[in-house]
């Protein structure tokens, strides 16, 4: 991100690790909390806020690649654990300490990159500082030409049950952690007969990230939340089907360098 021609900087800190985002917006910041008290009827008094007390929230967006896309799934598969955000913004320079994970969507258009946003909320021992004189610079830079680049998806990549669908266009997988982790998935794609299949439950569906790094997510058992109508229609129909995911999500990196596992 760039504000009157230079670059800002977005930094996740977790034990003792620094993991500079190639990050597309961010909103953190800090609110005020409390609660309104009603105006007087008849009366000309406003509405008043009572300010008890400040919070930290908000949300950053960022592409995926391979520099990051363990260290994010770690922090959703930690989402309970505090991590820091350092946020060079030009013209101020802070520490969001001891945040924790809220929520997080994946979304993936055909031939486009592969975006993760990730809600953020405070803690306890949340608060905010400045950076210190010797910060060194955390500017988002690929390590490696051949294997740092974004990640773009692949609408023919999508596997429902052993079973290649023609087109998924788009998706958004969405996790929110409130009492429970709760994982959903919504697809989107032309209405096709060979798709009809997954209007019942679907045991796995694997989505493939990045072929050349190895990078896939598995999601299984997916309860289809509603259902379709067939449309005798000659032009291409575009429609989209939300499921539940009842059991694991995971994340797979399998190449020459790594054999890791992520269990959402």
């Amino acid at each position: 991100m760039r504000i009157q021609g230079k670059s800002c900087t977005l930094t996740v800190a977790k034990d003792g690790y620094y993991y500079p985002l190639p990050y597309s917006e961010e909103t953190v910041r800090e609110a005020s909390k409390g609660y309104a008290l009603p105006g007087v009827i008849g009366e000309r008094n406003r509405e008043k806020t009572i300010i008890t007390g400040k919070t930290i929230l908000g949300c950053f967006v960022t592409r995926l690649e391979y520099q990051n896309v363990l260290a994010l799934f770690l922090l959703l598969f930690y989402y309970e654990e505090v991590f820091d955000l350092l946020a060079d913004r030009i013209c101020e320079q802070l520490i969001y300490k001891n945040l924790t994970v809220k929520s997080f969507e994946l979304r993936g258009e055909n031939e486009k990159p592969l975006y993760l946003r990730i809600d953020v909320k405070d803690s306890v021992d949340s608060y905010i500082d400045n950076w210190s004189i010797n910060m060194p610079n955390l500017s988002w830079a690929p390590f490696d030409e051949l294997r740092d680049h974004t990640y773009y998806y692949d609408g023919h990549s999508v596997i429902a049950d052993l079973q290649k669908l023609p087109l998924v266009y788009r998706f958004e997988l969405c996790g929110n952690y409130t009492e429970k982790s709760k994982y959903e998935i919504t697809l989107y794609f032309p209405l096709d007969t060979v798709f009809f299949p997954t209007l019942e439950k679907i045991e796995k569906l694997t989505i493939l990230l990045d072929q050349n790094d190895g990078i896939s997510l598995d999601l299984y058992e997916l309860q289809p939340v509603g259902s379709m109508t067939d449309i005798n229609c000659a032009d291409t129909v575009l429609c989209f089907q939300k499921f539940i995911i009842e059991s694991k999500v995971i994340l797979n990196i399998r190449n020459e360098y790594e054999n890791k596992t992520v269990v959402l």
